[in-house]
């Protein structure tokens, strides 16, 4: 028997794609849903409250005033690009939005609260399915968001660890990546992740058969390809087209050469997706365009014996 697994990632707070890749399960008949890191947003958009009624999105409508109705729709276009609307004053923006740890607290709550929702949104549309679902941290994820899923009941937080998938195929994960110029929550000398990696792997003991689950790509495959940045952090431009480089992990890219699992599933790079092979190890990066809420997952099929038997990037 095979099993039908969709995998994606980088979604990055994005609630269409949440709500789409638990969808995916029943659209494409997957029996195992896996998400491979970066689930939390990267802002805060301030909702605030007009003095004569009504709410103030500036960085979306600028002086128009909303309504409730309106906000809710506007609230709902804001979480599907990824962001948090955040319902405040001016009072409150004049007293916290200076101040950067009490900008923090309320980002971490926002994160926090939505992950929360997100997985009671899990276990309506997965209860009764028998549907596996697996979801770990990226680099760009806060600790904090990690604690959340490890003790949630909907699904097996599987980073360090070593879990069976079925069909005698074993998954190891890391959601930690190599340094980026972002200075991310998640991140590591590559040296160090080596040694990570190679601890969880030194206990899989039939590679052949195995899924490593490392966000970041093996450096170097195409899979790892981001714009250069100059030293003020914008992308180089050459020739009127943006430089790309490979940024991947050279630890990743050693750890498929040395195990040759059956499969690398990984992420990080938004740009960069596709499919390689590395000696018996198919290498995939799904990409990612969560900020216009499409959502781009691979679709495997997976034989203990066999390895991968057919695999799909869609995207919707």
């Amino acid at each position: 028997m095979t099993m039908r697994v969709y995998f994606a990632t980088d979604i990055h707070g994005s609630e269409v794609c949440w709500r789409k890749f638990l969808n995916a399960a029943k659209f494409y008949g997957a029996d195992t849903l896996i998400m491979g890191g970066d689930v939390s947003g990267k802002a805060v958009v301030p909702v605030v409250a007009a003095p004569g009624g009504g709410y103030l999105i500036r960085q979306f409508t600028g002086d128009q005033v909303l309504s409730l109705a309106e906000l809710d729709q506007a609230e709902a276009r804001i979480r599907g690009m990824g962001f948090y609307p955040y319902r405040t004053t001016e009072a409150e923006l004049d007293e916290v939005w200076d101040d950067p740890a009490a900008v923090q607290r309320v980002f971490l709550s926002l994160m926090a609260e939505t992950l929360d929702r997100w997985l009671g949104l899990a276990a309506e549309r997965l209860a009764g399915t028998g549907v596996k679902l697996y979801a770990m941290c990226g680099n760009d994820d806060p600790p904090e968001l990690q604690e959340i899923l490890q003790s949630s009941p909907v699904l097996t937080e599987p980073e360090d660890q070593l879990v069976e998938l079925g069909e005698g195929v074993t998954m190891m994960s890391v959601g930690w990546s190599n340094r980026t110029p972002w200075h991310t929550p998640r991140e590591m000398d590559d040296a160090d992740l080596e040694q990570r990696i190679e601890k969880l792997a030194a206990g899989v003991a039939r590679p052949e058969r195995a899924v490593f689950n490392l966000h970041v790509p093996p450096a170097r495959t195409g899979l790892d390809l981001a714009p250069a940045l100059d030293g003020s952090l914008k992308p180089k431009v050459r020739g009127g087209a943006v430089v790309m480089e490979p940024v991947g992990s050279e630890a990743v890219r050693r750890a498929l050469e040395r195990h040759q699992p059956m499969l690398g599933l990984h992420g990080h790079i938004h740009e960069s997706r596709g499919a390689v092979r590395l000696g018996r190890t198919l290498a995939i990066n799904p990409g990612s365009e969560y900020g216009d809420g499409i959502l781009r997952g691979a679709l495997l099929e997976l034989d203990g014996r066999a390895g991968v038997r057919k695999y799909q990037l869609p995207a919707g």
